[in-house]
């Protein structure tokens, strides 16, 4: 058998922690007669399972009949890819058809006698839209990692529209916090600050020793050990594994390895998008081994007001926790030594 877990970003492994509740909140919202919402950001820090939630999430729409699922791709003409993925999905031929809809401006579809051509996108995905209404159907739409772009936007605002002439279109999107923080702040899109989110936590740590147990073979101790690891993070979840199923004895050896890989594909990415002032803070967390919030601050130097903003972005970010009051912990695993070595080596470029 080959190895259940794996070492990409992004691609559903074999072994994964399913987020049941979280999803099945999501499918009934939107699968109610009278849709609680229709559009669900999930946020989370890079590794935290983002994609393949949403990836199981679609999937399990794709399972119901009367759905159709389209990703898009966040860096293209989201609207006019919309159009052409509606255009080409099979079960919806007819309905276009029937309608009678001459989409040959934009490149596809066929010109109509008798009917002029639609020219402009919006108006093409709503009546399209329509048609969908009219046999019953419903689109998810998924996109995974958004940013606050200008065709972003626009594909956000005329959304809305489509929700508010009651047409049957459901938005799923994945975003860091800061790139959805800076979407639904956008001065056009003040609707989305009533729209919810999904905030991936780490996963539970009974939930990675269960897994460890079953798909690893080994003892209770050793899995609860290799889970509390982890930290809960659904990347390193998946690296542990990787490196645990390709040496079974030296768990040490795993551990270590496994950081270095998290340091390298993860940490280095999450440390280059860092402010100044996010990393010092970072610095006197890691050189603070009690965490108290006192004893950083006046390593930072910094008043109680000053500090408060970036400690609260830092936890809606998902990098530090403030579940002891008046004390600050490390959520990614191994992140506080990655820290410090970050810190010799810049001071030492110094």
């Amino acid at each position: 058998m080959s190895n259940p877990y794996t070492l990409l970003f992004g691609k559903p492994p074999v072994e994964i922690i399913e987020r049941r509740p979280q999803e099945d909140y999501i499918i009934s919202s939107f699968t109610s007669d009278i849709p609680v919402n229709q559009i669900n950001m999930i946020s989370g820090i890079r590794g935290s399972g983002k994609t393949v939630f949403m990836t199981d999430l679609a999937n399990r729409f794709r399972e119901m009949s009367d759905w159709i699922v389209i990703d898009l791709n966040p860096d293209r003409d989201l609207l006019t890819s919309l159009a052409a993925r509606l255009y080409s999905e099979k079960r919806l031929a007819g309905a276009f058809s029937k309608a009678k809809l001459n989409l040959s401006f934009f490149g596809f579809g066929v010109e109509i006698d008798g009917e002029p051509p639609i020219v402009d996108i919006e108006e093409a995905v709503s009546r399209m839209l329509e048609s969908v209404k009219r046999v019953g159907k419903k689109v998810l739409i998924t996109i995974d990692e958004v940013s606050n772009t200008k065709d972003m936007r626009a594909f956000v605002s005329a959304f809305q529209i489509f929700v508010r002439n009651d047409l049957p279109v459901f938005l799923l999107m994945t975003g860091l916090y800061k790139n959805i923080d800076r979407l639904r702040n956008s001065e056009t899109l003040t609707f989305l600050e009533r729209s919810p989110r999904t905030e991936l936590a780490p996963l539970e740590l009974t939930m990675i020793a269960e897994n460890y147990m079953e798909s690893l073979g080994v003892e209770q101790d050793t899995a609860i050990r290799l889970a509390q690891a982890t930290k809960g993070y659904s990347f390193a979840f998946q690296v542990i594994g990787y490196y645990a199923w390709e040496n079974a004895e030296d768990f040490d050896d795993v551990i270590e390895k496994a950081y270095r890989y998290l340091e390298e594909f993860s940490y280095n990415k999450i440390w280059s998008e860092l402010s100044e002032i996010d990393r010092r803070l970072l610095i006197a967390l890691s050189k603070t081994p009690d965490g108290e919030i006192s004893k950083i601050r006046k390593l930072m130097n910094y008043t109680t007001n000053q500090f408060n903003p970036y400690r609260d972005r830092l936890k809606k970010e998902g990098l530090i926790s403030c579940r002891d009051r008046g004390r600050l912990a490390f959520l990614l695993p191994g992140f506080d030594r990655y820290v410090l070595k970050r810190e010799a080596e810049e001071s030492g470029m110094h």
